[in-house]
């Protein structure tokens, strides 16, 4: 097994290449030593999505942060699948270094090459410029830019270590996942990849040109500038305070991800899922799935006081913002009343739990289906629903974002990741099952095969869906009833956010 670790793949986006498209780093000098984690990019250590889940804590953070790292357990001849991931973090925090994404362990346990790559975040990554004199459409999606360059360079180098730059799979979770979604948008994705993995992408957050510009008006306030070449002249640290102090401000106004992708016209020309509705990417294959827990994590305590009168007037105002019309009173009664029969003689009835399995279903579920569902190909999709609930005495977080991480990276071991979720010899079997289910795919565009067997693609009328659990089996339409509950609510979905998410 070699680990090349920090290999730069693109220049310092630092002085006047700050806010622009990456520039490719010179061909790599395989005659020195890659052996230490480039820096991370720019982030807040210390924000509201840092340290939810255990070996995700990163140290040394720098602008110059455009590197990637390789695990190839090849041998001289060989070209094996490769993976590529990207971290999540919700745009703002993550990177390569985090303990979870060691890629050693998956790399040598399936015999495939596995990449990650760090890529800008924030308002380095994500502020989209266009509105600020002295920007343009160059001053656009940096960080998913980033992301393609790293892709290219995969494509271009990943032959000298082992890796079939035709067999190139990229894998995500949540920031990383929703990338994905957005990259296959792009133009020419398909001669880059064959492969999607998108674990629990946030599927409706792709903002709009009107959206994104409240954005910038705010960053050039709090930082004191006039255009692009002030923000371009603060020091980083200056930098990251004002968009640190920007997210505070705008929470209500715009969102929890102010700094995300956004359809610039050029290289995003439509949110994903219009896009890939309309046959982007129709030759990539496309794994994609959710946990049935999402938001446990991210628990709203206010809930907890509403009754069955409330809990419709946060649906609605819900509504109003997710699919892009106010539904009406009795929609909004009906669907919140469903959820709370849901709930009613479990352990989960309070108000918050009733409001975490509502916004699981509007936020992550529902709109993964929807989005396989419209798929046209004509390479497959295949999906998946991670039922696995973690073991915590201290609190039910049931089956939650991000907790399919150990199960891929086989970090049960890494951080306190075991502890943390109660991870017994049934979860390392699942755990083996998917990283199997993943290099396959990786390998053959197919993810059957191994522990889960065969693997049908996701199509209507079955909707057929993988449910990973203790065991494991292909389930039609396993979420049908609460589907059904949504049926109807999404005809304004193809539009890009301008309202709060």
């Amino acid at each position: 097994m070699r680990a090349l670790l920090g290999i730069p793949y693109g220049l310092a986006p630092v002085g006047d290449q700050r806010f622009r498209r990456p520039v490719a780093a010179p061909a790599p000098d395989w005659s020195r030593t890659y052996d230490r984690f480039g820096p991370a990019p720019v982030q807040d250590p210390n924000g509201p999505f840092s340290g939810t889940v255990p070996g995700m804590a990163v140290a040394e953070v720098d602008e110059d942060c455009l590197t990637l790292n390789v695990w190839t357990p090849a041998e001289p001849g060989e070209a094996l699948p490769v993976l590529v991931w990207l971290h999540g973090g919700a745009f703002v925090v993550g990177g390569t270094a985090a303990p979870t994404y060691d890629g050693g362990r998956l790399a040598a346990e399936q015999h495939v090459v596995v990449v990650t790559a760090n890529y800008r975040l924030g308002a380095f990554g994500f502020l989209d410029l266009r509105s600020v004199p002295g920007g343009d459409t160059t001053d656009t999606n940096c960080g998913l830019h980033d992301q393609r360059l790293a892709l290219q360079w995969v494509h271009d180098h990943i032959a000298e270590l082992g890796g079939d730059p035709d067999r190139v799979t990229v894998f995500g979770e949540s920031g990383g996942a929703g990338s994905i979604m957005h990259l296959l948008t792009t133009p020419g994705i398909e001669a880059l990849v064959r492969g999607a993995i998108a674990q629990s992408p946030g599927i409706d957050f792709t903002q709009r040109a009107e959206l994104s510009a409240v954005v910038a008006q705010a960053m050039l306030r709090r930082a004191g500038a006039d255009n692009v070449a002030d923000l371009r002249a603060l020091d980083a640290d200056a930098l990251l305070a004002a968009q640190v102090s920007v997210a505070q401000r705008l929470l209500f106004e715009v969102g929890t991800m102010p700094f995300h992708p956004v359809v610039d016209d050029v290289f995003v020309t439509d949110i994903p899922s219009c896009a890939l509705a309309a046959g982007a990417a129709g030759r990539v294959a496309l794994v994609i799935g959710s946990t049935s827990d999402e938001m446990r994590l991210f628990p709203d305590p206010r809930a907890d006081a509403l009754d069955r009168r409330g809990m419709a007037g946060w649906v609605r105002a819900y509504l109003s913002t997710r699919t892009g019309g106010d539904p009406g009173q009795e929609v909004a009664d009906h669907l919140a009343g469903a959820y709370l029969a849901d709930a009613a003689g479990t352990t989960r009835e309070k108000g918050s739990d009733v409001w975490a399995a509502i916004s699981a279903d509007g936020i992550m579920r529902l709109p993964v289906l929807r989005v396989a569902e419209a798929r046209p190909g004509p390479a497959a999709t295949y999906v998946y629903q991670l039922d696995w609930r973690a073991q915590n005495p201290e609190r039910d977080l049931g089956s939650f974002h991000a907790i399919d991480l150990p199960f891929v990276f086989d970090a049960f071991d890494v951080d306190g990741w075991g502890e943390f979720i109660g991870a017994d010899d049934a979860a390392r079997r699942l755990g083996l099952a998917i990283r199997t289910a993943w290099a396959a795919f990786a390998a053959t565009g197919d993810p059957s095969g191994g522990p889960l067997g065969v693997w049908a693609p996701y199509e209507a009328p079955t909707r057929a869906t993988m449910m990973l659990d203790t065991s494991c089996a292909v389930v039609a339409d396993p979420v049908r009833e609460q589907r059904l509950r949504w049926d109807g609510l999404w005809s304004s979905a193809c539009r890009p956010a301008t309202v709060p998410l």
